[in-house]
């Protein structure tokens, strides 16, 4: 095709390199994110299975300890190693789980990811 069209010049379509070069560093960025991110909410939403399933099996009043261990033993089977069973509370008839996870992105940039689970409907 030839650069002039009646006698117009026609210009350039597409990305330039710089600006391929940028939505790549951006895609990079933002898969980093995700692929970093995505095991804290696995395991985030392992804890709020496993604190759900507690409580639907317990049969009356909760008690801690009995909450404790019961989300130890399913924490050990799951690999949750954020939070312990003695971290969880018992608030209102209803288990609450809070904790945060931060991770290191690269250099010195984190992420801090701030959870929050309970049973209350």
């Amino acid at each position: 095709m030839q650069p002039f069209q009646n006698g117009l010049i026609r210009k350039q379509r597409g990305m330039s390199f710089w600006g391929t070069l940028v939505v790549l560093a951006a895609l990079v960025f933002i898969g980093t994110f995700v692929m970093k991110s995505l095991p804290a909410y696995l395991e985030f939403n392992a804890i709020r299975t496993s604190i759900k399933a507690i409580a639907k099996e317990s049969s009356g009043e909760l008690n801690k300890k009995e909450v404790a261990d019961a989300f130890d033993r399913q924490a050990t089977i799951d690999t949750i190693d954020s939070i312990k069973g003695r971290d969880l509370r018992i608030e209102g008839g209803a288990i609450v789980a809070e904790y945060q996870k931060v991770i290191p992105l690269f250099g010195n940039m984190s992420i801090l990811l701030d959870f929050h689970a309970t049973t209350a409907k």
